[in-house]
């Protein structure tokens, strides 16, 4: 199962940066006793030179703290590479398990459990030891909702599918970009959580900033020429003697008054401005790195288009808005705001550029989240890939019906320690009745095959030798439980789960039917009645699926609908008093 060129890189990767983490710890502990020691250092020195000129004082006083601050520097940038490496080591050692089959290391979105769901819960796709857990690499609340959301809807186009299979092949064949990607992810989601466990509250506060309504519209457009044109000509009266000190003083505080009449409106753009640029910055490493990808298929190219915004990129736009934020800052300056906002009405001016930035680029926010957390997911995908020998691409029917699965296993499953089985359906209104033993293997095999679908049908590589699928999606019934809370007994729930399959097949829709012991809540003889009552009027609903059973009286309707229903088994044998398992998918009726 694993991939053993991934598992040389990881380990490769995982000492080069475990090396650079030693480096970066010995240099923070240097940079803290350079701070500490040039600190006392600094004030012996003033101490000793404070009986010199006021030159060589001052002299020193600015040589020292240039020193100082260079020091600082280089201790926080030391600081922030070493958490940049940990998060590489993190990833890379976390990888690294996952070839041994350990996941724990990534969320399994137990959040996502739903056990009305048509066959999430039923496929263990959720929650600890899941498939979800064992795909998932994303590194934001919105890219883990949209993976899980593709996991639970599925795709219904078949170019769609193929599209992503293309994305995820060439992500595949690059595992240090993919690498590099997670580690600009983690660093720029990584306060998140600060904002909120929701997925979409991040983007929402940022559209709703970058979407408030403008203020300072076409009259001010109008001011922010007038004004410092008449303030210059009023600037250069005065200097020449030709209107009174007291004309300019009133001039200066009319003008001044104008800008200081809206400050309460300018004071909340710019402490906005601090808030929600200081989250959007987060973000440029991010966006650049994307930007200036080479992409080849289609589906990657269209998701790096959504980092373009009215031709400029992502990351030009933070950049804009950046300088407007500098030039915001010159305001906390007083004689700057003084003379700025006298000639040129500084404060109103930039306001009315930062409305103009948020006109533009207002669709910026959703639309790179939403681009960020596809590519999660197809990063989480390529990752499964790279990682595994044992996958294939699936190829998607789409002229007649077809399910061919040949040396289909669970992906859950170490290779060395699995057992794969052939699997056919070559119409519709075709069953695979499934007979044997308690432990033999016929639920691993039902759940293998609705994982394997799932997996077909986002576009990502499935377990088998070889895979070929229709468009239909499972609709299981394997893990029914029972409800206290709503009075509804285990037999109830029962027969209300297979009454959704039949109302949800009486639309059309195209399912892939997985059973597992029908009605177990009631006796022999209404389970023998109930169970073939059921399966014929699947068949006349034109189903196809499988259904798992100890009941070898179900298998006899195979002699009632010979083309339609077919039977096969899981053996176990009694060697030295010890039950024997091999897994291994026959044709026929259990006989043990």
């Amino acid at each position: 199962m694993t991939n053993t060129l991934a598992s040389e890189y990881y380990q490769e990767e995982l000492d080069f940066y475990t090396l650079i983490l030693n480096t970066l710890s010995k240099k923070i502990k240097r940079y803290s006793s350079i701070r500490i020691s040039s600190f006392l250092l600094g004030i012996f020195g003033f101490y000793f030179l404070s009986g010199t000129s006021i030159f060589w004082l001052s002299l020193y006083l600015v040589l020292f703290t240039a020193f100082f601050l260079l020091i600082v520097i280089k201790h926080g940038q030391s600081i922030d590479k070493k958490k940049e490496t940990e998060i590489h080591i993190q990833i890379l050692s976390n990888e690294l398990k996952a070839l041994g089959g350990h996941f724990s290391g990534f969320d399994g979105g137990a959040e996502f459990l739903d056990a009305s769901h048509p066959y999430s819960n039923d496929l263990d796709l959720f929650g600890p030891e899941s498939v979800f857990q064992m795909l998932n690499r994303t590194f934001s609340n919105r890219g883990k909702y949209f993976f899980a959301a593709r996991l639970k809807t599925l795709e219904s186009d078949a170019e769609s599918i193929l599209n992503r299979q293309e994305a995820i092949k060439e992500l595949a064949k690059t595992p240090k970009w993919i690498h590099n990607f997670r580690v600009l992810g983690v660093l720029a989601f990584q306060k998140e959580s600060s904002f909120s466990p929701d997925p979409n509250t991040l983007a929402d506060n940022l559209n709703d900033w970058i979407n408030r309504k403008a203020v300072f519209r076409s009259p001010f457009k109008l001011a922010q020429i007038l004004l410092p044109l008449l303030s210059f000509l009023i600037f250069g009266l005065f200097v020449s003697g030709l209107i009174s000190s007291t004309l300019f003083l009133l001039y200066l505080i009319l003008n001044l008054g104008f800008t200081a009449f809206h400050s309460k409106r300018i004071n909340r753009q710019h402490q906005e401005l601090g808030k929600q640029s200081s989250t959007l910055f987060r973000f440029q490493q991010l966006y650049a790195f994307l930007e200036n990808a080479n992409f080849e298929s289609a589906e990657l190219v269209k998701i790096q288009k959504l980092f373009s915004c009215n031709q400029s990129t992502a990351s030009n736009a933070l950049k804009k808005l950046g300088k407007i934020m500098q030039a915001f800052d010159t305001r906390l300056n007083i004689i700057a705001w003084f003379i700025l906002n006298y000639f040129f009405l500084w404060d109103i001016r930039q306001s009315m550029r930062l409305e103009a930035w948020k006109e533009k680029y207002n669709r910026l926010p959703e639309q790179t989240f939403s681009a960020i957390a596809k590519m999660e997911m197809l990063c989480s995908l390529a990752q499964f890939q790279y990682n595994r020998n044992d996958l294939v691409f699936p190829t998607i029917e789409t002229n007649n019906f077809l399910i061919e699965g040949i040396q289909i296993g669970h992906p859950l499953i170490s290779k060395e320690i699995r057992v794969d089985n052939d699997i056919l359906f070559s119409f519709e209104g075709q069953f695979l009745i499934i007979t044997g033993a308690n432990m033999a293997g016929k639920s691993t095999f039902l759940r293998a095959m609705g994982v394997n679908l799932v997996l077909a049908l986002i576009g990502a590589p499935v377990c088998a030798k070889e895979f070929k699928t229709s468009i239909l999606y499972p609709f299981t019934s394997i893990k029914t439980s029972d409800s206290l809370s709503t009075n509804q007994s285990y037999f109830y729930a029962e027969l209300l789960r297979l009454q959704q399959i039949i109302e949800s097949l009486k639309t059309k829709k195209h399912h892939f039917i997985i059973l597992d012991e029908i009605l177990k809540g009631t006796n022999s003889k209404d389970k023998e009645q109930g169970s073939k009552a059921l399966v014929k009027k699947l068949l006349t609903l034109n189903a196809v699926g499988i259904i798992a059973t100890h009941d070898l009286q179900l298998a006899e309707l195979s002699k009632s609908f010979p083309e339609n229903v077919k039977t096969a088994c899981f053996e176990v044998e009694i060697k030295d008093e010890q039950l024997v398992f091999d897994y291994q998918l026959r044709t026929g009726v259990s006989q043990n």
